[in-house]
């Protein structure tokens, strides 16, 4: 078993506006906290995404980073991205169609193929050891505009008869979702969160395309390899291993 989140679902700390949480866990951190900790906001000003893109953090939406000290190294806390979406995934279930999340590699979760929340992982070494921050947002009642790709928000797609979800209710459900596939995580390792992450994955098996700094590649989405990489299948049947790129299908 992999230790790193002793002390159960870790404490909250809420607040009405910050700059990032991010960035207040790595300050957090820097104070000696070493988590299992939550950050969450009500309005987030400085928030980001992937590659230093902007997270917009409009009021009602959920704002919030889990900070954890892991005694695992950085590429094994990279899986901590897959438990993450999948909580997210289950937390958006009660509250819309069924069927109507999916997951798309990296890091992004989707409602009837629109983006409604992504994934930032951050980590560093501090003094009490190897820190993971893992910033989340969901669009709960807003969609921003000036987004590069089609976006919703949870409201938008509200099962019938089901009453209005609110950030802080998702967040409860996030919270106890994670600290479930974390302990699976722990337990059996990479496999089962794969394996249930690709259950819902968009476009497995589809032609795919994707954008890496100095090149564009396609393909099929054949998979996850054990790392969490992309498994590119081109068209000799090669499998490439993709670790970081921008992923389009269709």
């Amino acid at each position: 078993m992999k230790p790193g989140l002793e002390g159960g679902r870790g404490d909250v700390r809420l607040y009405d506006t910050i700059d990032s949480t991010n960035d207040e866990a790595r300050r957090l951190s820097e104070g000696g906290e070493t988590g299992p900790l939550w950050v969450r906001a009500l309005e987030q000003t400085q928030g980001r995404g992937r590659r230093g893109r902007t997270w917009l953090g409009e009021p009602g939406n959920l704002f919030t980073t889990g900070l954890f000290t892991l005694t695992c190294g950085p590429a094994e806390a990279a899986n901590l991205s897959f438990v993450a979406a999948l909580a997210v995934a289950e937390a958006i279930d009660p509250f819309v169609p069924p069927h109507a999340v999916s997951l798309k590699w990296p890091n992004d979760v989707l409602i009837e193929g629109k983006k409604t929340s992504g994934i930032l992982l951050e980590s560093w070494q501090g003094p009490h050891g190897f820190h993971l921050a893992i910033g989340i947002g969901v669009n709960v009642r807003t969609s921003p505009d000036g987004i590069d790709q089609p976006i919703t928000c949870v409201a938008d797609h509200r099962r019938t008869g089901q009453s209005p979800v609110s950030a802080e209710i998702l967040f409860e459900g996030l919270r106890a979702r994670f600290h479930d596939w974390f302990d699976l995580w722990a337990q059996q390792g990479f496999a089962p969160i794969a394996k249930a992450w690709l259950a819902r994955a968009s476009g497995l098996g589809q032609p795919m395309i994707v954008r890496l700094p100095h090149e564009t590649l396609e393909g099929r989405f054949h998979g996850l390899a054990v790392s969490g990489a992309l498994q590119l299948e081109q068209a000799d049947g090669t499998i490439v291993d993709v670790t970081a790129g921008d992923v389009f299908f269709g």
